[in-house]
Parts: C-alpha cells; sequence; structure tokens
C-alpha cells in the first residue's frame, strides 16, 4: 500500500516507479478531503508514504493525515521524500508522528527531483529538469531494490523539521495568488487544490481560504500561465512532472 501527496507530479511519478504490481496507490489529499484516515493492510506488505519535502519539513496535506492515520496489518513501513536539494529533518518528524498512531517507519529515502519552487524564485529550465528525470529514474530502481529487501536505517531530524514548520505557515498564505487576464476559465487550478482553497466565480478563479499547503499546483499547472503569485512569477519558469502531460 502506497500513500502519496503531489502538487506538480514528482512523488507521483515516484510512488508509480516503485509501486509493486497491483498495490494500491492512495492519494493522502484526496482521503483527508473525504475523511478517510482508516486503512488495512492486505497480508502484511509494506506500506510507503511518498511526498514532497516543503521548507524542509512536512507539507501540511501529508502531516494532517498522518495524524489521523488508522493503520493495521501494515509490515515494513517507508518513506520515498522528493526534494529540489534536501529533506532536512522531514523523515524524523514523520516517523514521530507516525508512531503516535502506533506506526512504526523503518526507513526514509530521498530522491532529488525538479525543483517547482517557482513562488520564490526562478526555477531551472526544461534541459535540466530532464537531467534531474534521469538521475531519479535510476535512484528510483535502485530505491525500490532497497525496500524489496525490507532495508532499515537511523531516522532522525525531527526537530530541525518543527522549525521548518514555523517558516512554512508563515509563508503559507494566498493573498498573493491572483488570475491575469489570460485566464480562460477552464477550472484546472480549482480542480487541482488539494486544500479546497480555490473556488470558480463568473468564471475566474478566487482564493476563498487564507492559506493552504502552498503546492504551487494552480500556478505550475496552469495551462495559460495565468496565475501568477505576486508580480514576481509573471516572467518565471513552471514546472509539471510528465505524468500529468
Amino acid at each position: 500500500m502506497l500513500f502519496y501527496f503531489t502538487g506538480t507530479g514528482n512523488s507521483l511519478y515516484a510512488a508509480k516507479a516503485i509501486a509493486e504490481k497491483d498495490e494500491a496507490v492512495i492519494d493522502m489529499a484526496d482521503s483527508r478531503n473525504k475523511g478517510n484516515f482508516t486503512f488495512t493492510v492486505p497480508h502484511g506488505e509494506s506500506v510507503g508514504f511518498v511526498f514532497p519535502v516543503y521548507f524542509y519539513s512536512l507539507p501540511d496535506v501529508v502531516a494532517e493525515f498522518c495524524k489521523k492515520l488508522s493503520l493495521s496489518g501494515a509490515g515494513y513501513v517507508y518513506a520515498v521524500i522528493t526534494c529540489g536539494g534536501s529533506i532536512g529533518g522531514s523523515g524524523g518528524f514523520l516517523k514521530e508522528i507516525l508512531a503516535k498512531n502506533g506506526i512504526m517507519l523503518s526507513n526514509v529515502f530521498s530522491v532529488l527531483m525538479p525543483d517547482n519552487s517557482m513562488l520564490f524564485y526562478n526555477i531551472a529550465d526544461t534541459d535540466e529538469n530532464m537531467k534531474r528525470l534521469e538521475n531519479a529514474d535510476r535512484k528510483l530502481v535502485n530505491i525500490r531494490k532497497r525496500i524489496a529487501k525490507h532495508e532499515k536505517s537511523s531516522i532522525k531530524g525531527g526537530t530541525s523539521a518543527k522549525i521548518g514548520r514555523v517558516m512554512y505557515h508563515l509563508c503559507n498564505k494566498t493573498k498573493k495568488f491572483y488570475a491575469d487576464n489570460s485566464c480562460v476559465g477552464c477550472g484546472i487550478c480549482a480542480k487541482n487544490c488539494p486544500d479546497k482553497a480555490i473556488k470558480m466565480k463568473n468564471g475566474k478563479p478566487r482564493w476563498v481560504k487564507a492559506s493552504c499547503s502552498k503546492c504551487s499546483a494552480c500556478i505550475n499547472r496552469c495551462p495559460s500561465k495565468a496565475v501568477q503569485y505576486g508580480k514576481s512569477t509573471i516572467k518565471r519558469n513552471r514546472y509539471v512532472n510528465p505524468i500529468f502531460k
């Protein structure tokens, strides 16, 4: 059983790469929004958590889902965390959260993938992103083998991740988001928002919640490049994993 969270596709890409045939691949955001937190793992199979690191910590979707998760029958439990640089203390923080629910995390793997943090700075171009995906493919093959061996490791870093979450929550406000005049009213941003923070009104998106997970799906996956975050994103590159193209 694999639980994943993704904004622009990197973590779904990783989850699909490591999933066994016929293994259940479950969207944490969708489950959280529907109030589904109770799962039974068949035959003591392995359980994985695949998600991106935010501010060297956990995205709100992942933290909220895991805090309420009730999991029975799990065998080996691991996490694969995608990142644009470092996963910081996110693995240790996840271990702490899961342990409170009687779920023992045995290993954390990190995968460097294309950066989608264009809200804060300009990200790499297509050529650099393709190189990262090629390297990630090789890394994921290796991780899949290590998961099959039920490889264990020491997991530390929960404290630094909690500090990162303070910064994360200072930066997850939605007030700077807007759609410019190139918006065609397709509604893709609202459909893809894991927090249901966007509603379509008079054919245009409106951010109806004060904060969100800052997954950047709305801005990166807009086909018209109409979604902006303040004035600085207008000329910045966008990124969407090929799994969504």
